[in-house]
């Protein structure tokens, strides 16, 4: 949880300074308002002082004045300083916002939950397909309860086939369309959740993590309308 909001309390810095960089040379105290909002919520976070990085009397025009206006250059130079120390301390970057993004697109709620934490941490992303195919691999078994002692490979072969006679998970009519989704199940088990469960993968990045999420949250819901065969 600490590292959504250091990683929110990012994306709301850039904002800010993309915005007051378009003003004039005074702005509203709104600005600094928000600044300090930010500013306290990294604080509560106590994974640092962050002290430094306090707004003072110099940015300030006329501070006594409850409407007072603030130095748009000096404010945005403490700004800037926050979130330079923010991506070479704490490894923030202008791609937390597209990240986030991308994570708020995934739909399955039990997914998320698996792969929320594990997103929000610094490094390890190979966990994060772990769980994410786990999840793919107990929704079949919920499906097809008889299977509850299989996994992998076995389980995706015994659940889904290319062929439609002989599938117990039919995701279309259309045998071209069946085959396809029976590779792309295999393809997942055989390609990341096979390595993901016998050896450490260091080179996963959040970026991929996040990918291979949203793809097998898309195969998920693609579960969830499947029809069941009888045996």
């Amino acid at each position: 949880m600490s590292r959504r909001i250091l990683e929110g309390s990012y994306a709301r810095l850039v904002a800010l300074r993309d915005t007051t960089v378009l003003l004039n040379q005074f702005i509203a105290r709104d600005f600094s308002d928000d600044y300090r909002t930010i500013l306290e919520a990294l604080k509560n976070l106590k994974i640092d002082d962050f002290a430094d990085f306090e707004l003072t009397s110099g940015v300030f025009r006329g501070h006594s004045d409850p409407q007072y206006q603030v130095w748009r250059d000096v404010f945005l130079s403490k700004v800037r300083q926050l979130i330079s120390y923010l991506e070479m301390v704490h490894h923030a970057s202008s791609r937390i916002v597209e990240i986030g993004s991308t994570y708020n697109l995934i739909k399955d709620p039990e997914l998320k939950s698996r792969c929320s934490d594990l997103l929000s941490a610094s490094e390890h992303f190979d966990r994060v397909i772990n769980q994410a195919t786990q999840v793919l691999e107990e929704r079949m078994r919920r499906k097809l309860p008889e299977f509850s002692g299989d996994i992998g490979l076995v389980l995706v072969g015994k659940a889904i086939n290319g062929e439609l006679s002989k599938t117990r998970i039919k995701f279309s009519d259309n045998p071209s369309e069946q085959d396809g989704f029976a590779s792309i199940f295999r393809g997942l088990i055989g390609a990341f959740r096979n390595p993901s469960h016998h050896r450490f993968i260091e080179s996963v990045t959040r970026e991929q993590a996040l990918q291979i999420c949203g793809f097998i949250d898309n195969m998920l819901a693609a579960l969830e309308t499947a029809e069941i065969v009888s045996a």
